[in-house]
């Protein structure tokens, strides 16, 4: 039986904290996941202890992937989302117009996205100058890897160099020192996401067409892709034709199965690897250059990411001297703990800058 790749962290198997009863005074924040099938959302006062779940969580079961469903279908979604966990923690009266609100989602690392995501959710009723939107990686990464909300999850001081590799569908990392970050790959299957689930899947298929040609061996992972996408070139160029990242990346757990006794599937797990520890080697040379510091810290999160942990783990220990740690949370917190540090640096009067060094705008440089 093929192994299935082990599953993303469960929304409710993280955080099972008790839920906090709500402070309906104060300045509150909310942090959104907008995912490509659901969306999260959290909803909670600033004086929420950011490690445990709050009374204002939701969740809806469509897309918030204005890519996917476009940007009027996915700002309706994230409305009626925060409209939800607003309700969910008895939020103020007066309403999200007042809170500060952080989403993660795909896409919106380009200004045209950004802005007209904005303009939709702004026509929704949230406030211009408190809102915030960032490619789902940043989220993922604070999640994963606390900045200051979550110090008990670390057995020393919070880390200051984090680096977050995910490799699930697609593939990305992402990394963080002060206010500069750094973001390597995640450009989609047709372009990149090398390493990524939907990677392995291509280049299974492509090893059962060189197979179907006569030009590599017959071995068991051309025979397993055959067995799942159908026999010979017609089935297998027919339906890569129409398949979707995530119908090729489902192909992915052929790969490892069969990467013990296969050269060609064991070609590819290696390459995978390779691929992987490569963006996160890119992003900590960029962040030690500017920051002057290698990473003290790196996670893995995705399912191909946790399927490769030990010898992704193996290559970054020896390259980077730095301990892989499992993911402390999930992206839905990461929002939150955004959209709080936000909040807290506005009631201060401390402006967030971020600074790019990776040849583009990872969340727009937005200053409070």
């Amino acid at each position: 039986m093929t192994p299935a790749l082990p599953p993303d962290p469960s929304p409710d198997a993280a955080q099972r904290s008790p839920a906090e009863p709500p402070d309906a005074s104060g300045v509150w924040a909310v942090g959104v996941d907008g995912g490509g099938t659901r969306g999260r959302a959290w909803a909670a006062p600033t004086s929420h202890a950011g490690a445990s779940r709050p009374a204002g969580t939701a969740t809806v079961e469509r897309s918030c992937n204005p890519y996917a469903v476009g940007v009027e279908a996915a700002a309706a979604s994230l409305l009626a989302l925060l409209d939800d966990a607003w309700r969910q923690g008895a939020g103020p009266a007066d309403g999200l117009s007042r809170a500060f609100v952080t989403i993660g989602l795909a896409g919106v690392d380009r200004d045209a996205e950004r802005r007209a995501m904005t303009t939709a959710l702004v026509a929704g009723g949230l406030a211009a100058d408190r809102l915030e939107l960032v490619g789902d990686p940043w989220i993922a990464l604070e999640g994963a890897l606390p900045a200051t909300d979550a110090p008990s999850a670390y057995d020393e001081a919070p880390p200051t160099v984090r680096v977050l590799l995910v490799a699930g569908t697609g593939s990305v990392a992402v990394g963080v020192t002060g206010a500069v970050r750094v973001r390597v790959g995640g450009w989609g299957s047709r372009v990149g996401d090398e390493g990524s689930g939907a990677w392995l899947g291509i280049e299974a298929v492509r090893a059962a067409l060189r197979a179907c040609d006569g030009r590599d061996p017959d071995g068991a992972l051309a025979r397993a892709v055959q067995g799942t996408w159908g026999a010979g070139v017609d089935a297998l160029v027919g339906r890569a034709r129409t398949a979707t990242p995530a119908e090729f990346a489902a192909l992915a757990p052929l790969v490892l199965e069969h990467a013990a006794a296969d050269p060609t599937a064991r070609s590819l797990r290696d390459g995978a690897v390779a691929y992987l520890a490569e963006l996160v080697a890119t992003v900590a040379t960029a962040l030690e250059r500017t920051g002057g510091r290698p990473p003290n810290a790196i996670a893995l999160a995705g399912g191909v990411a946790t399927a490769l942990e030990e010898p992704i783990g193996a290559a970054l220990t020896a390259s980077l001297r730095t301990v892989v740690r499992r993911a402390v949370g999930e992206p839905v917190a990461g929002a939150w703990s955004l959209a709080r540090a936000r909040a807290l640096a506005s009631e201060s009067g401390i402006g967030v800058e971020v600074e790019d060094r990776a040849g583009h705008d990872p969340q727009g440089r937005t200053t409070i």
